[in-house]
Order: structure tokens, then sequence, then C-alpha cells
């Protein structure tokens, strides 16, 4: 399955904006939805990792095709961001951990990218 240039920036935004919702959400509305879901681990965590793992994944491959350096200092830039935009979010406090979590989603989602191009041209070949 192809995917236009205009879907693949369409949902590189959705997901930018996911991100952000995410890191500006006040720290009561999340601690809430924590307990809602009753997971046995940080959500926030594992959605920050699924978000970048995603996030550089689709820039990645084709139709965008970023180079690993922007993709890099793209995942960079993000993570620095959304840590430091939880300043202004109520009970919300940054981390370096957080960034961290973060670069290793981002590069899972390079991993994944060469894995899925890798695939993709040995059974094309």
């Amino acid at each position: 399955m192809k995917m236009s240039r205009n879907t693949a920036l369409g949902l590189l935004v959705v997901l930018l904006v996911l991100l952000l919702f995410g890191t500006q959400m006040p720290g009561a509305w999340r601690d809430e939805a924590f307990r809602a879901v009753r997971l046995p681990w940080q959500m926030n965590k594992v959605a920050h990792f699924v978000l970048f793992t995603s996030i550089a994944c689709l820039a990645r491959v084709p139709p965008l095709r970023w180079s690993l350096a922007r993709v890099v200092f793209t995942a960079l830039v993000l993570a620095l961001l959304t840590e430091s935009l939880q300043h202004f979010a109520s009970h919300r406090e940054p981390s370096w951990f957080d960034v961290g979590v973060d670069l290793a989603g981002a590069a899972l989602g390079v991993m994944l990218a060469w894995g899925l191009t890798s695939t993709r041209r040995i059974f094309v070949s």
C-alpha cells in the first residue's frame, strides 16, 4: 500500500498535535486518566515512546524519506521542546529521563523504518 506525501504529512501533523496535547495536559487530568486505566506502567512514558517511534518511522519511510540526521535532529528538538513546555503545564515537571525515553522511541522508529525499507528491497529485487 502506497501513501501519498500529503497523507504522510497529515499523519505527521496529527502525531505532533497528540504529542503537544499530551505534554500540556494538566497533571491532575493525567493522574486521573492513569487511575481510571489502571495500567502497571506509566502511561505517559509509553505514550511518548510510541509517539516518537511512530514519528521517526513515518519520517524515514517513503514518501517522506527524511535523512537520518534530520530525523535525529527533529527528535532531539521535539524531546527538549516537549519537556521544556512542561514548565508551563499545571503540576508537571520536565525530566531528562523523559528526553531519553523520547529519543529511545525515535531510535526504535529509525530501526523499524530501516527494517521496513530493507525488507521491501529484498522482496522487490
